[in-house]
């Protein structure tokens, strides 16, 4: 099992197939689309083209892609910081610590990259992931707060 760098030709498919379960597992309300998984091969190649803005590493087993991770260089008023955007793992080689691996991929690409805060965005509901990134040293740093509203004023 090792870590090793994206590389489209054999990783590509693994990656967007993954696309609709890594989201459904954020969100559980999530349909995916036939434009939903267009928009996220779009963002792939693009991705591709800009190798010092994006890390993507997968997790391999014996010549099987089984995981991956997807990482951003981002900036904002606070300044620089790599953006783990997307941690991903075959049901079957979750819950066995495979994804600290891809973390540590992803913190030494943010390292690389002369950055050294790494921000992620993690559903409360997804207490696997939750667990491994404060494993990881990840703290709570704001809070989205959300709200149904009824069709009838109060």
């Amino acid at each position: 099992m090792q870590v090793r760098p994206y590389r489209a030709q054999n990783d590509y498919r693994m990656v967007l197939d993954s696309q609709c379960d890594l989201y459904q597992l954020n969100f559980p309300r999530f349909v995916c689309t036939a434009a939903f998984v267009a928009e996220q091969a779009q963002r792939l190649r693009q991705a591709q083209r800009r190798p010092f803005e994006n890390g993507l590493f997968v997790l391999d087993d014996d010549g099987v892609t089984v995981g991956f991770v997807w990482v951003v260089m981002r900036m904002d008023l606070q300044g620089a910081f790599g953006s783990v955007d997307q941690v991903y793992l075959r049901k079957d080689y979750r819950g066995r610590g495979l994804g600290r691996l891809l973390m540590d991929a992803a913190h030494r690409f943010i390292r690389n990259q002369g950055v050294s805060v790494a921000r992620l965005y993690v559903t409360e509901d997804n207490q696997g992931a939750v667990q491994l990134y404060r494993g990881e040293g990840y703290i709570v740093t704001r809070f989205e707060m959300e709200r149904t509203l009824s069709n009838t004023p109060p």
